[in-house]
């Protein structure tokens, strides 16, 4: 009992903050474009629009609003009237069943619909555009983002206690815009409402759990789409080692849909870019016949793996690559990249989780099997122990 106390105590002073402002977070929509004019209007429920914290109106049924930058200012009009022009406009949910669509004039970007309330602002002569979401809505619309329709209950659950982790352990990466994740990859895709009733039962049935490691830390919930057979070491990858992503067999992920690819690509061009860009010798005749018919007998992270000139992920990013875990086969004046997997390989493969799923693991078995050494903990627990002390 002491243990468990000492740990929850550690879990609290690690994660006191997050206990604090987990309720609700604040996503940068379209970050990658930040476009000048968006479209909005209500997909449910009705909502009211302040303009420098001043009641506008209400925005409800078919009624729809154009939000654009007009001379440094932010102007809210329909097809018959402009509402005025403010530095800051928010639309706050009337009812909590609400919700929005948005769209960016002038853009090949699809219609979106989100929850609860949106703010806009502007930065760098662009639309700051931020989500502020329930926790739990900002969840499930990951989870459908990441993962789509059709998947087992457990798997969603899965995928729920990742998002929700790697939330938490980011909560601060856009601080200082105002704001705490984006929309984009490099936070979590986070691009859509349509979550069906089990999503919203997984998010709940896991409502507030997240993985720390044995220090009582967030864990990095790295995943991918598929392995290949087996996740490679974060090390290997990235540039720095994390004891609970270790290379794991993962029998799980074969036979998926994104277990095995090919891709052909240029003799020359691949070629050339070893020794011009990675000092290869490839005028060696024993160094050529080795990269053209590169082929490990088990998953590596260099090409040559004695040293780390040649990062394998390299060479998937510059020729597109769905994974490091291929054989070079030559034929001609062209290479045919024979591999398996998707992804960067570190962590949780998506496919191999929700073959789990399928043959009945629960989320508890799926996660210990993707990531070594770590816990599942509840949020709740640090209030628990905070109103405690």
């Amino acid at each position: 009992m002491r243990a468990l106390i000492l740990i929850s105590l550690l879990f609290w002073i690690t994660l006191g903050s997050f206990g604090q402002h987990s309720d609700r977070v604040r996503v940068g929509l379209f970050w990658n474009e930040r476009p000048a004019s968006v479209i909005v209007r209500p997909d449910a429920g009705a909502y009211q629009v302040y303009g420098d914290g001043k009641l506008v109106t209400t925005l409800h049924g078919m009624g729809l609003f154009q939000i654009s930058i007009q001379n440094g200012l932010i102007e809210v009009k329909n097809f018959s009237k402009s509402y005025g022009r403010f530095k800051q406009v928010k639309l706050v949910e009337r009812d909590p069943f609400s919700r929005f669509k948005i769209k960016p004039v002038s853009s090949d970007q699809i219609q979106r619909i989100y929850e609860d309330d949106l703010e806009i602002s502007i930065y760098q002569n662009r639309l700051k555009i931020i989500n502020e979401a329930t926790m739990a809505n900002y969840v499930a619309g990951v989870v459908q983002s990441e993962s789509g329709n059709g998947h087992e209950p457990e798997f969603y659950k899965v995928q729920s206690i990742i998002s929700r982790t790697y939330a938490l352990k980011h909560f601060d990466k856009y601080e200082k815009l105002g704001f705490n994740l984006c929309d984009r990859v490099n936070s979590q895709v986070y691009k859509t409402y349509g979550y069906n009733d089990t999503i919203k039962q997984a998010v709940k049935e896991t409502r507030d759990i997240v993985m720390v490691d044995a220090e009582i830390n967030l864990v990095t919930a790295a995943f991918h789409s598929n392995s290949g057979g087996e996740t490679i070491n974060s090390e290997d990858t990235w540039t720095y080692p994390r004891p609970y992503l270790k290379s794991v067999e993962d029998s799980f992920s074969l036979c998926m849909p994104h277990f095995e690819w090919e891709k052909t690509i240029s003799r020359s061009d691949y070629l050339t870019y070893l020794h011009k860009f990675k000092g290869v010798d490839t005028t060696s005749f024993s160094i050529k016949r080795y990269l053209l018919n590169f082929c490990p007998e088990k998953r590596q992270s260099h090409l040559f793996q004695q040293d780390s000139i040649v990062a394998l992920d390299d060479l998937r990013k510059h020729f597109e690559l769905r994974s490091t875990h291929f054989c070079v086969d030559a034929q001609n004046d062209s290479i045919l990249i024979v591999g398996k997997g998707f992804g960067h390989g570190v962590g949780l493969s998506q496919e191999g989780a929700m073959k789990m799923a399928k043959l009945g693991y629960n989320y508890s078995d799926i996660l210990h099997h993707y990531y070594s050494n770590i816990h599942l903990i509840k949020l709740s627990v640090i209030d628990f122990f905070k109103a405690e002390n």
